[in-house]
């Protein structure tokens, strides 16, 4: 059994494996490729294989064919019967050997005997994954294999230098099994087919791409496998590492494919953010323009009140709160944030010595509005309880059926929402076709009305 350092490459050839073991090594680090495109590669793989591995025995099916057959079971037409045949055998055989690769254990010589099974079928002259017991004469090669009683010994030998070495350059591996195996030629027939299957499955084991020996270059190859038995590896070396560059450009075509079509999708994906921020920036700033119109008309007639009434001191205190896109954000997807006050206003009677004081704030009541992502100005009243003062929601107050308005908010089309308490039916309901100066009238004529007994 011919070891690593007998098979003599030139510099230049074990340069050409070593860097090309590298680059799949880099390419392997990067993950794998997405599941689709590693079923479509694989399936076509297959089918290239069964190609060129039954063609360089003489099967005369096309690429086209051998897919029929492979992919519906068909029997081809027009081509001798036991080229399908041939053909399917192969393609169970391949599947077998992708069971073989994800096992992650040693290699036995009943997974050749099985390989070689399935290979040449039931036919039973060719005794399938039995070990030959006959001497042979490989057709066109000088090279004797030995004869049937050294066929065990030499093939546990392989299976063991197989086990001991598969952890070492994946390249030279396969091609010395593959040779060897060639070599012993253990079987009656179909040693061809199972030392290239043989050697895909060491490839794959090792993550590496497949190498499909082309049926055109079969006298190349055989002249190869030739230089190999007098210890020249270098061609066929060569051979099994394009094969295998072969089809490991296709990884690298479909991963650049994959990685243009995610940069030109994450460039629509970046831009539609852009458009949607932009938009919500000027939802935001449109916003913040409308509530700023809420505010200007309660000051506008606390300031007016408190020039008409001179029993009353009537106060509008804006709480400046900054309501920053964030916190926009935040209101809109939770209906609620810190530092939520937006504005007070204080009543002030020298008479009695009175005080009271209503606040709005920015609050989404659940019940109020289910399903809705506007940002109410809530209305809510500092009353005194066991001799603290904090303020409670209108509804939860002393005030309940008192005071009619709730809150006021806009509508994701900008128009005015004014929220009501109804004192016929005890229940909240949309004021329709009212505009902000109404809201400021309804809320000061009740509190005017009611604690300080000013009418119009």
């Amino acid at each position: 059994m011919v070891e690593f350092e007998d098979i003599g490459l030139t510099p230049e050839t074990q340069l050409d494996v070593d860097s090309y073991c590298k680059e799949v090594d880099t390419f392997r680090s990067e993950g794998p490729l997405d599941r689709v495109s590693l079923a479509k590669l694989e399936e076509h793989f297959r089918a290239v294989h069964v190609y060129n591995s039954a063609g360089i025995e003489g099967n005369r099916l096309t690429l086209q064919e051998t897919m029929l057959v492979l992919r519906d079971g068909m029997e081809i037409s027009g081509k001798p019967l036991q080229d399908s045949i041939e053909a399917r055998n192969l393609g169970h055989a391949f599947d077998y050997l992708k069971e073989l690769a994800a096992r992650e254990t040693d290699l036995y010589e009943t997974d050749l005997r099985q390989i070689h099974q399935l290979v040449v079928g039931n036919t039973h002259e060719l005794s399938p994954g039995e070990y030959r017991k006959v001497g042979v004469i490989i057709s066109g090669s000088e090279h004797r294999p030995p004869e049937p009683l050294e066929v065990p010994s030499r093939m546990s030998d392989l299976l063991q230098w197989i086990n001991r070495n598969k952890g070492k350059n994946p390249i030279l591996v396969a091609t010395i099994a593959h040779h060897e195996l060639v070599a012993i030629h253990p079987f009656k027939d179909g040693n061809g087919r199972v030392s290239r299957l043989l050697m895909n499955l060491l490839l794959m084991g090792a993550g590496f791409p497949i190498s499909n020996l082309s049926r055109d270059r079969r006298p190349a190859y055989y002249e190869a496998l030739s230089f190999a038995d007098v210890g020249i590896y270098d061609a066929i070396v060569r051979q099994i590492k394009n094969g295998s560059a072969e089809l490991f450009a296709e990884y690298k075509r479909i991963r650049e494919e994959t990685k243009r079509t995610e940069l030109w999708a994450e460039k629509w994906g970046t831009r539609e953010k852009e458009a949607l921020r932009r938009r919500e920036n000027r939802e935001h700033e449109l916003w913040l323009s409308r509530v700023r119109q809420v505010f200007l008309e309660y000051q506008k007639a606390a300031e007016l009140l408190d020039e008409m009434i001179t029993q009353l001191e009537i106060r509008f205190y804006d709480y400046r709160t900054e309501i920053d896109f964030e916190k926009y954000q935040r209101l809109v997807e939770r209906g609620f944030t810190e530092r939520a006050n937006a504005f007070s206003i204080t009543f002030h009677s020298q008479q009695g010595n009175r005080n009271e004081r209503f606040m709005f704030r920015y609050y989404r009541s659940y019940q109020s509005f289910y399903g809705l992502k506007v940002i109410p100005l809530e209305l809510n009243y500092l009353e005194q309880a066991h001799g603290e003062a904090s303020y409670v929601r209108i509804d939860d107050s002393s005030l309940r059926n008192i005071i009619r308005l709730r809150s006021i908010y806009f509508h994701e089309d900008g128009s005015l929402g004014i929220r009501v308490f109804n004192r016929d039916t005890k229940g909240e309901v949309d004021e329709k076709g009212k505009n902000i100066s109404d809201a400021v009238r309804m809320f000061f004529d009740d509190v005017l009305e009611h604690f300080f007994h000013i009418s119009q």
